[in-house]
């Protein structure tokens, strides 16, 4: 077998290799690295490259890809998992979404790949994964979160021939009914798009909401999923399940907050909306009702803010739009 190097982790044939990949330094000179795991089948097969907290705080696909992780034995698995659980390590250690040590205002890494190797931190680090990313991958699955518990919804790279097929059958196989169809103009510098540029189809699931807000059956379900993910890929034997029939949209719209206040929603992830259906209301610091937000277009909550504050261009709602289920 090929023997693969990642960092240090290092795989000649089956079995689970664990090291760490430098991605940076840090302002002390000492290393900044993430953790790399390789399971490695008995059996020759593709490669499936699984990464969660490319935002710091967006902790429930890293227990996700733990989970799943535990539950593989190599002599059952044809082809090789590469699952780098922490890719924004010092957001992750100080729970925010993007890195502390970033200066230069480029630090969402999810809008950096393939990364830039003279670039700013996060650039660089965008760099440093994805050339072992492009070099292994042949399929790609990108773990992140939302805001509240609830959330359950998924996207993928909707580029034309087998790279959108093969991204649209991964969303079938994970089966989560909200799911985006993403056409190539969006999410610019996100891993997704730049793995579906270089023609490996991609995948982001959104589950669970920012730092503890999520629970247990959540990770146990998204675990699953991606177990059903590997059936339909080959990756492991036996028989698919169908989650039934997805919501593709077609579009998503990102409504801010026009206004700040206290805030308490009023609807959930998964609820349908019409435009101007009450979406939360807004009350003074003396508790008195102060007004309500209302959707402005008909759609699907995919994200909701949860109060109890709300700040003048937050993030109010996030709304799938122009579904066709099939």
């Amino acid at each position: 077998m090929e023997v693969i190097e990642i960092g240090s982790a290092r795989s000649s044939g089956p079995g689970v290799a664990k090291g760490k990949l430098k991605v940076a330094d840090l302002p002390d000179g000492l290393p900044m690295e993430i953790p790399v795991i390789i399971v490695r089948g008995a059996r020759p097969g593709k490669t499936l490259w699984l990464h969660g907290c490319v935002h710091g705080n967006e902790y429930c696909g890293t227990f996700i890809i733990h989970e799943l992780v535990r539950s593989l034995a190599p002599a059952d698995l044809a082809g090789m998992v590469v699952a780098l659980p922490i890719l924004n390590i010092t957001a992750f250690q100080k729970n925010q979404r993007m890195s502390p040590f970033e200066m230069y205002g480029g630090g969402d890494l999810n809008r950096c790949f393939p990364g830039q190797a003279d670039g700013s931190l996060t650039q660089q680090i965008a760099h440093r994964v994805y050339l072992h990313l492009k070099r292994h991958a042949n399929y790609l699955v990108d773990f992140h979160t939302a805001m509240t518990p609830d959330v359950r919804w998924a996207l993928y790279a909707d580029f034309p021939g087998e790279v959108g097929r093969a991204g649209e059958g991964i969303a079938r196989a994970f089966g989560f009914h909200s799911t985006l169809a993403a056409a190539p103009d969006i999410l610019g510098g996100s891993a997704m798009m730049t793995a579906a540029r270089d023609g490996i189809p991609a995948f982001i699931v959104e589950a669970g909401g920012k730092g503890p807000a999520f629970a247990r059956e959540t990770v146990a379900d998204g675990a699953e999923r991606l177990r059903n993910v590997m059936r339909h890929l080959g990756l492991l034997a036996g028989e698919v399940r169908s989650y039934g029939k997805i919501a593709n949209f077609a579009r998503f719209a990102w409504v801010t907050a026009p206004r700040g206040g206290l805030f308490q929603p009023v609807v959930r992830c998964g609820d349908r909306l019409e435009k101007g259906t009450i979406l939360g209301h807004y009350f003074d610091v003396h508790g008195t009702p102060d007004g309500s937000a209302e959707s402005p277009h008909p759609g699907t909550v995919l994200a909701i803010h949860p109060g109890p504050l709300m700040g003048n261009g937050e993030t109010l709602v996030h709304i799938g739009m122009d579904a066709k289920e099939s």
